[in-house]
């Protein structure tokens, strides 16, 4: 039986008084690329900051469970890792990287270890890891920027990574090496990810299995190649009819 790394039970949140989230159920398995799928709106982005424990959503009913414990603020970075839509967003544009990067494991009481780094940006496709660690974000572009927000996590070792939307603002040909970056990852490192997305095409490519979002509830979930050929719920289908005939393994 796989071994469950997350769980989450009846959960719901709220902005304020607008509830987003509504009667939340979810189990993310250790080594396993889980695609959360739905248009904006749907609460994909909400779901994140929930179980990054992000101050500006309030959880009012349920539970998220890292490893059978409350999952808390200090998890994230060390045993949850997070990419954003915007990866320059997540870097001081004037500074360089490896002063970043050290601040990062500094506030976790780690130092940078180089070796470590150095074989984290060969599974990325980044060559000349101490010319890129003395660059600042400015000088990069958004495909590369993004490599380096996932590089940032990775340092951590986190068992799992959230990924959100990280390939929304890429072009096409950018969003196709991310997302082979990730199999890869998951393939050398055995990192388990959660990737929100609106794409059920890049859901095709990655997805072990595949959760639909819909006003604040997951409407469906199961294996990849299940949900995307014989969708049961409404929702789904309607997502379905709206892209290009998919490509399935």
């Amino acid at each position: 039986m796989a071994e469950s790394l997350l769980q989450i039970r009846n959960l719901s949140a709220s902005y304020d008084e607008s509830f987003v989230l509504k009667g939340i159920d979810l189990t993310v398995y250790k080594g396993e690329i889980l695609c959360i799928v739905g248009e904006s709106g749907s609460g994909k982005s909400t779901l994140i900051k929930a179980i990054c424990s992000d101050k500006s959503v309030r959880v009012t009913e349920g539970d998220i469970l890292f490893r059978e414990k409350r999952c808390g603020h200090e998890l994230l970075g060390s045993s949850i890792g997070l990419v954003q839509q915007n990866p320059e967003g997540a870097f001081n544009p004037l500074r360089a990287f490896d002063v970043q990067f050290k601040e990062s494991l500094k506030s976790h009481k780690r130092e940078l270890d180089k070796k470590k780094l150095s074989g984290i940006f060969t599974t990325l496709g980044l060559k000349d890891a101490e010319k890129l660690l003395k660059m600042r974000p400015f000088e990069m572009s958004g495909g590369m920027n993004q490599r380096m927000a996932i590089a940032a996590s990775l340092i951590l070792e986190p068992e799992l990574l959230l990924c959100d939307e990280i390939t929304s603002a890429l072009d096409v040909s950018t969003a196709i090496a991310a997302v082979d970056e990730l199999l890869r990852l998951r393939s050398e490192l055995g990192v388990t990810i959660v990737f929100v997305t609106h794409n059920l095409g890049i859901a095709a490519n990655i997805a072990d299995r595949v959760a639909i979002m819909y006003q604040g509830k997951i409407v469906e979930i199961g294996d990849a190649g299940d949900v995307l050929r014989n969708p049961k719920h409404d929702y789904t289908k309607g997502l379905l009819r709206d892209v290009p005939k998919l490509k399935l393994s």
